[in-house]
């Protein structure tokens, strides 16, 4: 009698391992559904997209690695604080996360400080002391009346 030999079973392998990243492909598919951008969404969008947050997130901690290793004395850590500088150091970075809040108890410079050159700076300083110049005016004029 010949002995029959079972099929064996492919390994499962997640959308994640088999695009070669990290992130989970199959949670950005489902936000990226759950958003109703589109009636119908492409296979390779959501990797694509996937790939796009993974080498940021990646950048941003190179980013932070190197401002925490710059310290005197290295930090051993990185902490939210290296995190939230390298974000607002680097130009590209600081352009992307403009919008968004950092909570943070340390100073860090402003996202504008790297985004525009120093003559717009210049500007913005400028129209912003003319304006405080302006209500202060007007609030000295208001208490005259």
């Amino acid at each position: 009698m010949a002995e029959v030999i079972a099929p064996t079973k492919k390994e499962i392998q997640s959308k994640a391992s088999r695009a070669g990243l990290t992130f989970a492909v199959s949670r950005v598919e489902k936000k990226l559904r759950q958003s109703r951008l589109a009636k119908k969404i492409g296979t390779s969008s959501y990797i694509y997209l996937t790939g796009v947050v993974e080498a940021v997130v990646q950048e941003l901690l190179v980013k932070a690695d190197e401002h925490a290793g710059s310290l005197d004395p290295p930090a051993k850590r990185l902490t939210n604080q290296h995190v939230v500088f390298a974000a607002r150091a680097h130009p590209d970075l600081a352009r992307l996360f403009s919008g968004f809040c950092f909570t943070s108890e340390t100073s860090v410079p402003k996202a504008v400080d790297h985004i525009l050159d120093k003559e717009q700076q210049d500007d913005r300083k400028a129209k912003k002391q003319e304006r405080e110049a302006s209500k202060a005016k007007e609030s000295n004029d208001g208490m005259e009346d």
